[in-house]
């Protein structure tokens, strides 16, 4: 009975450093620092007051990431990244029950990212590695135009305005907000992530709107 109560207790003991191993591993990482290329597709959309008038634009994100590894299983995850962002909004109108007026606006808002996220690593085995992570990202506008089209039943109008510019539209250049995401990594190198962003700064001066943004990626890690 003694030696059944000691294997019982050793299995146990074994099966619970076993499972400290998968779930929480606070040994040194093999990697400090892990660097890797991202691209990815964007759906971005307007949250906020109206925001169900608008349609949401779709576009691509690309940049070089950065892994800091505290311990095995924690890392504070970082880099640069390019981002396409933006919506549209379409009208139409009917004036003296005759003439038809359409009008088309289209915002396309591109950003230069910094994310800090904590990344929380789960490993089920050498090779593999799924990451959940969440923090704050920083950005700012590199990039912003607005086309507007007006067409009737005998004219077309077209033009376009620079958001950040000198005659801009009060849009704000610096945004930031939260994120929250997952990410698999396989054969050690490769990688597949999705990401949601919640904007938190409003997109421009009056405008009570936040820009929010999913975002499904691939990756190499060197």
């Amino acid at each position: 009975m003694k030696k059944i109560i000691v294997a019982a207790l050793m299995a146990l003991v074994t099966l619970g450093a076993g499972a400290q191993s998968l779930f929480w591993d606070s040994s040194d990482a093999d990697k400090t620092v892990v660097f890797g290329g991202r691209f990815g597709w964007n759906f971005a959309s307007v949250a906020g007051k109206g925001s169900n008038y608008f349609d949401g634009r779709k576009g691509i994100a690309f940049g070089a990431a950065v892994d800091v590894n505290l311990i095995k299983s924690f890392s504070i995850n970082t880099g640069l990244y390019f981002t396409m962002k933006g919506c549209s909004l379409n009208c139409e109108a009917i004036v003296d029950d005759m003439v038809g007026i359409a009008a088309k606006s289209t915002q396309a808002v591109n950003f230069i990212e910094l994310p800090v996220y904590a990344s929380y690593h789960l490993r089920f085995n050498p090779d593999s590695d799924l990451q959940i992570f969440a923090g704050p990202y920083f950005g700012v506008g590199v990039y912003g135009k607005q086309g507007n089209k007006l067409r009737d039943s005998e004219s077309y109008a077209e033009d376009k305005v620079n958001l950040f510019g000198k005659k801009n539209l009060g849009y704000h250049r610096w945004q930031y907000g939260i994120g929250l995401g997952a990410s698999y990594t396989f054969n050690e190198h490769y990688l597949v992530g999705l990401q949601y962003q919640w904007g938190i700064s409003d997109v421009g001066e009056l405008l009570d709107n936040q820009w929010n943004c999913f975002q499904l990626t691939l990756g190499y890690n060197f």
